[in-house]
């Protein structure tokens, strides 16, 4: 029996709701068939063509006392912009964009991202240094070594980031029950053997909203079949017609630090140029600035 939380944050503070899951004993209910159409459903959920936002990480340490959890440090507060649009057969294919804000030291910062709909196909991925004015490919060691690093120090990893393939995991349906007052289903999903090798997981274990199709919770356990990470979408609301994540919290329940990300603003289906999703947007400043401005209109109050 392993206890899990379901995390509310208020400023430096977050509360745990105490609940109890039991993982290892639940018979699944559905064929691996039903679990996978749910999941079906999950990726292929309308989430706009394309998108402008902005963004905000904060993370920090925490200790957890009285069943509260709390910063024990100044909390670390990135904001960022963010474009993405989609390409391909059916638009199944992103590409994105993020541009650091805030701190001032590190305003420039970029991390550019390509996501495929064929299986075979991994994520690329850029990081561009702005002090330095040199990109960094994001890779893996080899074929067979999952990627390390976060994303803009927090504890969202490159891996987190990337756009999941159906096909390359095992879904079991493991019960159905009420989650914060929502319908949900609850899912393991098992990478395949080729997936598994690429990955830092081996396994997690989501919570899915019934009407909306958001994964609510998700656990995640790492390569030693331990809890790593719990993820939890603490505010869910419609945004043009779009069902979004407005408040996305990652607790990385190793390392006892946890990330706050928060959807500031955003607007969806806006018209995004092909050329703004390149290298050329992390490393030319003039030319990254000015087409900024032309997209934060859709953003700004």
């Amino acid at each position: 029996m392993l206890s899990v939380g379901v995390v509310f944050c208020a400023g430096f503070l977050c509360f745990v709701e105490s609940a109890s899951v039991a993982y290892a004993k639940v018979e699944p209910i559905a064929t691996e068939t039903g679990a996978k159409d749910i999941m079906r459903q999950v990726f292929d959920r309308d989430d706009g063509d394309s998108e402008v936002s902005i963004q905000k990480i904060s993370s920090c340490r925490y200790v957890v006392k009285d069943r509260k959890r709390a910063c024990v440090e100044k909390p670390r507060i990135k904001r960022f912009e963010s474009v993405a649009k989609d390409y391909g057969i059916e638009g199944k294919d992103k590409k994105s964009v993020s541009i650091l804000l805030d701190p001032p030291g590190e305003r420039g910062i970029g991390f550019l991202q390509y996501d495929y709909d064929d299986q075979d196909k991994d994520a690329d991925q850029w990081m561009y240094f702005s002090a330095l004015g040199k990109v960094k490919r994001i890779v893996s060691g080899n074929d067979d070594e999952p990627k390390k690093g976060s994303f803009f120090g927090s504890e969202f990893s490159y891996e987190d980031l990337e756009q999941t393939h159906l096909e390359d995991y095992r879904y079991t349906l493991l019960k159905e029950e009420r989650y914060r007052n929502r319908d949900c289903w609850v899912i393991e999903a098992t990478p395949k053997p080729s997936r598994a090798k690429k990955s830092n997981y081996s396994k997690s274990i989501s919570w899915v909203d019934k009407e909306r199709f958001i994964a609510l919770k998700s656990i995640k356990f790492d390569r030693q079949k331990q809890k790593e990470k719990r993820i939890t979408a603490v505010k869910v609301d419609q945004v043009d017609g779009v069902w979004s994540v407005l408040l996305l919290n990652v607790d990385n329940l190793q390392s006892r630090r946890m990330s706050n990300m928060k959807l500031e603003s955003i607007k969806y289906n806006v018209g995004v140029d092909d050329e703004f999703l390149s290298l050329r947007t992390l490393t030319d400043g003039a030319y990254r600035e000015a087409r900024l401005q032309h997209y934060r209109r859709f953003i700004e109050p």
